[in-house]
């Protein structure tokens, strides 16, 4: 008896170490799986040229004269909202979140190099030009400079697409040759 009073406290010590020393098998991590699908951006644009005064007239510009991107007719204004069919070029985002869109139109180069004026307005050797977009006010239209310009085209949504057009004043000065200009019109999307 006397030694079980001894052997039982060790036995009671022992299984209380025991007890508190194994480890117990809770879970000590999970897995956590991260998924991001990328903002991306893409137009496509429907024509990408545009022989000024050459959609119903004769393919040459002359000075100090407004012509415009209008399948109906190459000095017919948009009326006062523009519609689908009196602008040449329809952009569609291709990518999968909304864009804005601006359009740049450097300066020509070739024969007469005319500058743009970046003002919207012509001058002795400058030409002046705008965007104008279908289903917007034509007086609405944004100056299309040679780079900086501002958003002609804002929240475009994903899969959606937008006609628009250009118009453009040729320099007021006759021209010094007949050899052709040409500028590079970039239209640029961003996220909006």
């Amino acid at each position: 008896m006397k030694r079980l009073r001894v052997l039982l406290p060790v036995l009671v010590a022992l299984v209380l170490l025991l007890t508190f020393s194994v480890p117990a098998y809770a879970a000590t991590s999970n897995t956590i799986t991260i998924q991001g699908t990328p903002a991306y951006i893409e137009i496509t644009t429907n024509v990408n040229t545009w022989t000024i005064n050459g959609i119903t007239g004769s393919g040459y510009m002359s000075n100090n004269t407004t012509y415009y991107s209008n399948p109906g007719g190459d000095t017919v204004a948009p009326s006062a909202t523009v519609v689908d069919g009196e602008c040449r070029f329809d952009t569609t985002n291709a990518g999968n979140i909304a864009i804005d869109l601006s359009v740049n139109i450097p300066d020509f180069t070739g024969g007469d190099a005319s500058t743009n004026s970046n003002l919207g307005t012509n001058d002795t050797t400058k030409f002046g030009a705008y965007t104008y977009v279908s289903g917007v006010a034509f007086a609405s239209k944004v100056i299309a400079k040679a780079s900086g310009s501002s958003v002609s085209i804002s929240n475009l949504a994903a899969a959606a697409d937008k006609y628009w057009g250009i118009m453009l004043t040729t320099q007021s000065n006759a021209w010094t040759s007949a050899t052709a200009m040409s500028s590079s019109c970039t239209i640029s999307a961003v996220a909006h």
